[in-house]
């Protein structure tokens, strides 16, 4: 089971960061080029594709939290799905304006030349989607979760 590490911040109890989590990777010999592409090019929209990626996996992952100090396990899940909740509500907003976009980007299809602005969003979709629709069957309750002391 892979890990993904997730830090609170003591200050403040709407501030919770993911911090270590695996990149996207596949099998795929064409997909594997884009991603080294992104990787080379625009390594934050990578890294913000992977995000998404773990969201819509979480769990698959064992969770380290690190920060939690002196919260008990309880406090820290509490904490953990308001994180959960506020991803969600930002992430519907997100597929709601993809969505309005889309129809936009046919007049874009007109121009000669690949129609990147529509494959953009599409894939912005597809990530934000997935992510969605798995943090709103995910109970904080089931995360493997494991309290890391610093």
């Amino acid at each position: 089971m892979e890990r993904i590490s997730i830090h609170l911040s003591p200050e403040s109890e709407f501030q919770v960061d993911l911090r270590g989590f695996p990149g996207l990777a596949s099998g795929n010999k064409l997909v594997h080029k884009g991603i080294e592409l992104l990787k080379r090019y625009t390594p934050g929209t990578l890294r913000y594709l992977s995000q998404q990626r773990v969201m819509a996996h979480l769990p698959q992952y064992l969770i380290e939290i690190h920060g939690a100090g002196d919260l008990s396990e309880e406090e820290v899940r509490l904490r953990l799905g308001n994180w959960m909740r506020r991803k969600r509500n930002r992430r519907l907003a997100y597929v709601i304006l993809e969505l309005l976009l889309m129809p936009f980007t046919a007049f874009v299809a007109l121009l000669p030349g690949p129609n990147v602005v529509f494959y953009g969003l599409f894939v912005l979709f597809y990530f934000h989607a997935k992510a969605l629709l798995s943090l709103s069957r995910v109970k904080v309750k089931d995360l493997n979760i494991s309290l890391v002391k610093n």
